[in-house]
């Protein structure tokens, strides 16, 4: 994310005005999306959900923004990897859903799609390393939590805090 940040910036110093309109663009999406992801990780603390009245939203505050980046630069084969990413994560975790019988919350599910878009915009490999920190912290997270006798096999743990804090790294990590 840093390199996309440099460069549209560094662009919009040497007089392109597109590239500066992209790096807003991008740090109001990267913005609304931190926010919000600490608006939903309390959320899914204290009640085990993520509303549809936040995550929704988010594909419109976070889609629209990269998606005008990409037609602003005509890259829309970036259009299509950022696309394609937020599909097969979220279809990832219907899957797992699925074979959870439920476990995994349907709030889970709609947020992977606005991680997949968001860290798809950086590379297609994000969302999958977005996706394994997340099952290595809530797997840790969940184990201590048994083994402090916290918790048991059958408590449910929110994992959209995970999910969010998974994403946050992969932004930042190059692909």
């Amino acid at each position: 994310m840093q390199v996309y940040l440099n460069h549209y910036f560094a662009q919009a110093s040497a007089g392109h005005v597109v590239a500066g309109v992209q790096g807003a663009l991008l740090v109001f999406a990267l913005v609304v999306f931190l926010l919000q992801g600490v608006r939903l990780s309390v959320i899914d603390i204290r009640e085990h959900r993520l509303p549809d009245r936040i995550v929704l939203p988010l594909y419109l505050w976070v889609g629209i923004p990269i998606f005008l980046i990409f037609i602003l630069s005509d890259d829309f084969w970036h259009a299509r990897q950022s696309t394609y990413s937020a599909v097969f994560l979220m279809g990832s975790y219907w899957i797992l859903r699925k074979a959870s019988r439920n476990a995994l919350g349907l709030g889970d599910v709609k947020l992977a799609g606005i991680i997949g878009l968001i860290c798809g915009f950086v590379a297609p490999l994000n969302s999958i390393w977005a996706t394994l920190i997340a099952f290595v912290l809530g797997g840790l997270v969940s184990v201590a939590l048994v083994v402090t006798r916290k918790a048991r096999a059958k408590t449910h743990i929110p994992f959209g805090p995970f999910m969010l804090i998974g994403a946050t790294f992969a932004l930042f990590i190059p692909a």
